[in-house]
Order: structure tokens, then C-alpha cells, then sequence
């Protein structure tokens, strides 16, 4: 009896210890991520393909200046891909994350469903078509392709002429609502939206002058690390540059 119930003992003792190891492993493997609006839709089928590895992503989505803001008051995320590289800097200088790193290049574009305005050959022909009533932007102060946007517009002297038009959005996902419902006849959103399912039913026109926004990425020293990093490692794999880049990310 004795010998029957030290093996029921080191049975139990087995499947108790491989359980803690079973949830170790997949705390290790979730992940919690604060994302740009801009790089929603490239998220979102990162996370179908990450998540055939057993893993669990979970997403929250909005302007970077937000997320930032969420972040240094405790929100718990693990990750956090910014839309540009000032915020995840200034995380890493109060030693809220680890060092930052590039993760994708976007590209700011003009996007209109408006069918007036899909018929002219540039970005600077719509914004002094009369046909042009709302433009949307991204608040430049929260959302780096709002800002991008508002310096392109100041560049060719254009800013002035389109200020009374501009309807601006928390982040650059309302800036494409404004457009895709037509609260904006043209509105400035990521070259990834425009190529997203939606975006393609509207027209995009590209700034010639704009520069490639520099988007980083910061692991939150708070959050799951182990987890964060092992996320970020998968992504610059083939399979998920491959995603980026249909999305218009370099």
C-alpha cells in the first residue's frame, strides 16, 4: 500500500510540476502589444500566422503619442510599436524599455474615394481642386503621419489654402474613417491602409517629397520580455518581412 500510494504521490507531483511548466511556457509565449493605427491591418495577420505557433498576441490599437501616454502612466504591454522613433526613445531614456529598434519603414500618402477627385493626377491637384471640401489628418501632436502630413503641406506652401478644410482624427485609423465614410473627401493616411482591403476601393496618390517614416519598436521592461522579444525576432523572419512588404512597409 505504502509503495502504491508513492506512486500515485510521484505521479500527481509529475503532472502538477508538468503543468506549471505547460503555463510557464505559454506566459512566456503571449504577448501583449501597443501598436500604431497605422500598421493595424499588417498586426492583425502577423498575429493569424504568430499565433500558429501556440502563441496568443493581443492588440491595442491607436495614435503613438496615446499609447506613449498609456505606457508611462502603467498600462501593462509588452510590446510597443510606435509609428515613429522619438517615442520608444524617450521610453528607453526613462528606462521604461529596452533599447529600441527599427522594425518597418512606412510611407505617408493622399487617399480619396471621392470620384471628382480620383480622376486628377496628383496629390497637389486635389488639395486646390475645388471639389475638395474636408481633409482629414491625423493630429500632427499624437500621430507621426499626421505630422508628416502637416510638413508636407507647409513644404509646398499648400498648408494655408487647405487649413480651414482640415478635419483632424486622434490617429491616423480615424483619419482613414474620416475618408472611408465620407466625413473627408481626401484624407492623409499610411501607404498600408490605402493597400489594405478597404483602401483599395479608393485612389492614392504619393508624396514626392515626403520622407520614409522610421518606425520603432520597444520591449517594455515591465511586461512579458521573453515574450516581446521572441515576437519581434519572428517578425524580421521571411515569412513576416513578406507580409510588411505587401503592406508597403520596407
Amino acid at each position: 500500500m505504502l509503495k502504491q500510494a508513492l506512486t500515485y504521490n510521484t505521479i500527481c507531483m509529475l503532472i502538477l510540476i508538468a503543468a506549471v511548466h505547460l503555463n510557464a511556457a505559454e506566459r512566456v509565449d503571449n504577448v501583449s502589444i501597443a501598436c500604431s493605427a497605422n500598421f493595424t491591418d499588417t498586426l492583425k495577420k502577423l498575429k493569424v500566422e504568430y499565433e500558429k505557433t501556440g502563441a496568443k498576441v493581443t492588440c491595442v490599437f491607436g495614435a503613438t503619442g496615446m499609447l506613449y501616454g498609456q505606457i508611462i502612466n502603467g498600462a501593462a504591454y509588452d510590446l510597443f510599436l510606435a509609428a515613429d522613433e522619438k517615442r520608444p526613445a524617450m521610453l528607453f531614456d526613462k528606462n521604461l524599455a529596452l533599447e529600441p529598434k527599427i522594425y518597418a519603414k512606412g510611407t505617408a500618402v493622399l487617399w480619396s474615394m471621392k470620384k471628382e477627385l480620383k480622376r486628377l493626377p496628383t496629390w497637389e491637384d486635389v488639395l486646390v481642386s475645388s471639389d475638395l471640401m474636408h481633409l482629414g489628418i491625423s493630429n500632427p501632436k499624437t500621430a507621426p503621419y499626421g505630422a508628416t502630413a502637416e510638413a508636407s503641406l507647409r513644404a509646398v506652401g499648400l498648408y494655408s489654402k487647405v487649413e480651414s478644410k482640415i478635419a483632424f482624427g486622434k490617429s491616423v485609423g480615424t483619419a482613414f474613417q474620416y475618408g472611408y465614410t465620407g466625413v473627408a473627401d481626401a484624407t492623409f493616411i499610411a501607404l498600408s491602409q490605402a493597400l489594405s482591403e478597404k483602401g483599395m476601393h479608393g485612389k492614392y496618390w504619393g508624396i514626392p517629397k515626403s520622407a520614409k517614416i522610421n518606425q520603432a519598436a520597444c520591449v517594455i521592461r515591465s511586461g512579458n520580455v521573453e515574450g516581446a522579444q521572441k515576437f519581434l525576432e519572428w517578425i524580421e523572419g521571411k515569412e513576416a518581412r513578406s507580409i510588411l512588404r505587401r503592406y508597403g512597409y520596407e
